[in-house]
């Protein structure tokens, strides 16, 4: 369901050239997503996100409305991302991570605050990432770790929870494109170079 009306709402959705849109997928009006967008079945995003272009979202991922993603990003199958969470560019997000943005759930009338992660961020399956967090520029975050405060530019982080140890050189220098903004899938035979433009 493409363009999910809701009390309030004030602007259709808006989704750029080139998309794949699996069945399943329930996306809100107040959103606009950019060109070559795919995402897998049964993902769910409500309003008022903005999601920039050549991004994937697998399926069963569930983005909660007021988000931010920038350009180039893989959010992997089983992701939860609250409202109030940015994304920067060319970020990784392993399958069946968790972002929170509050500390006290239903104990006080505080504004929610999700996480801010900057551009050529890893984050590896299964990690929790906790409210108001910053992971800065090209950090990778180890699979399964709890991260309960900011995580420094260029900084390995693992554990529950997570602590910060010196980026190894070979996974130092960000993100590859090339792995990344390719909109190819296991399961077709197309392929794209375009992203070389």
């Amino acid at each position: 369901m493409l363009g999910y009306r809701y009390p309030g709402d004030s602007r259709p959705l808006r989704i750029g050239n080139d998309a794949i849109i699996r069945s399943g997928t329930v996306i809100y009006a107040n959103t606009t997503i950019g060109d070559r967008f795919q995402c897998g079945h049964h993902v769910l995003i409500r309003a008022e996100v903005t999601i920039g272009d050549r991004c994937v979202v697998h399926h069963k991922a569930t983005l909660e409305g007021r988000i931010h993603i920038g350009d180039g990003v893989k959010i992997m199958a089983h992701v939860y991302v609250p409202s109030g969470t940015v994304i920067g560019s060319m970020v990784f997000i392993g399958p069946g991570t968790t972002f929170l943005n509050d500390k006290y759930p239903m104990r006080r009338a505080a504004p929610v605050e999700g996480p801010r992660i900057e551009d050529h961020v890893t984050i590896g399956g299964g990690a929790t990432i906790l409210p108001g967090v910053r992971i800065g520029r090209s950090a990778f975050v180890g699979a399964g770790s709890v991260v309960s405060k900011d995580v420094p530019p260029d900084t390995l982080a693992y554990g529950v929870p997570a602590r910060h140890y010196p980026l190894p050189d070979d996974l130092s220098g960000g993100n590859l494109p090339e792995l990344l903004l390719p909109q190819t899938d296991l399961w077709g035979a197309q392929s794209d170079d375009s992203w070389k433009e």
